[in-house]
């Protein structure tokens, strides 16, 4: 820049320029407006995690609340045809040409899943065992089994069944193998009292009948393939959840199993036989609440409805996909 000469020829010095000033930060324009959105999606979004919790809650709830109220709806029950009959009555014949005092070996390995369906036939069975005098030995080859062994000890020891009737042979791990050692061995030394002394003399073929109550692990199938070909004259019976039903009806059919409930409905009709002519008290009282009809087919119908949905949101959803893909 340069300096330009007054009227007496002299230059004036030029005015010192202005320090350049920073640049003042600006804020964006919609900064306000997004705070207040943030704060107004934070606050939303704090009712929404609420309202969606509640809103996940009410379907389970809703569907415990319809179990409970299908639980007592009268008139919906399991038919019992002949064969289903015929299943409990083999049972009840097998338990009732028992004498006084038989030794009667029960092997309590159901699994946790399925055991609610079988339970109502086991204790049945127990009852039936108590009501017509038999000496029971209870043992297990698998953890859940031997859970469930427990838990059914104590249950009859609580109705006043004391170790003369009722002898545990505990957990014997090994699986098969150890059921074979069971058919060789004897049940072992452990075991104490007067039935166990009698049952230790000659083994498993003191017994005059196995009842089986199986599940995934050890089950009738074990008991036909080890048991029977070592002691030949010990009778075995079942008591096993549906899904193993495929298994275990051919060694019914031919003869190795002389009773077998294997089905919910045979499992009911023979547990109603039991309770009919059971003791009003004592171990052989048996009044165990049967299953609820009703609950259990509100119960599938739910599941087949949560399946359809799920499948068809999934096929609803292949379909847009592909209709996408043949638009693009």
């Amino acid at each position: 820049m340069t300096e330009s000469p007054d009227e007496g020829g002299r230059r004036e010095p030029p005015e010192p320029a202005e320090a350049p000033q920073p640049p003042e930060e600006l804020e964006p324009a919609g900064a306000d407006v997004e705070s207040g959105a943030d704060q107004v999606q934070q606050q939303s979004g704090r009712r929404t995690r609420w309202s969606s919790g509640v809103r996940a809650g009410i379907p389970t709830l809703a569907l415990l609340v319809l179990l409970a109220i299908a639980s007592f709806v009268p008139g919906i029950g399991f038919a019992a045809g002949g064969a289903t009959e015929a299943a409990g009555r083999d049972l009840e014949a097998a338990i009732g040409g028992l004498q006084t005092g038989a030794p009667v070996l029960v092997d309590i390995d159901g699994d946790l899943g399925t055991y609610p369906e079988i339970r109502y036939a086991t204790r049945a069975a127990l009852a039936d065992l108590m009501l017509r005098g038999a000496n029971v030995a209870v043992v297990s080859f698998s953890g859940e089994g031997r859970a469930i062994a427990v838990a059914e000890i104590a249950r009859l020891r609580g109705l006043g069944v004391g170790p003369d009737r009722v002898l545990d042979l505990g957990f014997r791990s090994g699986g098969e193998p150890a059921l074979v050692q069971l058919a060789s061995e004897g049940i072992g030394p452990d075991a104490s009292g007067s039935f166990a002394d009698d049952v230790r003399k000659d083994g498993l073929a003191s017994f005059r009948l196995a009842l089986v109550i199986g599940g995934a692990e050890i089950g009738p199938r074990s008991w036909v393939e080890q048991i029977q070909p070592r002691v030949p004259k010990l009778p075995i019976a079942a008591i096993t959840p549906s899904f193993l039903l495929p298994e275990v009806l051919p060694y019914r059919g031919s003869g190795q199993l002389v009773a077998l409930v294997g089905t919910l409905p045979a499992g009911l009709a023979y547990g109603q036989q039991v309770a009919a002519r059971g003791a009003d008290f004592g171990p052989g009282r048996f009044a165990e609440r049967s299953p609820s009809g009703a609950a259990i087919v509100f119960g599938m119908l739910v599941a087949i409805a949560v399946l359809l949905a799920s499948s068809g949101g999934s096929l609803a959803g292949w379909a847009r996909a592909a209709w996408k893909r043949g638009r693009s």
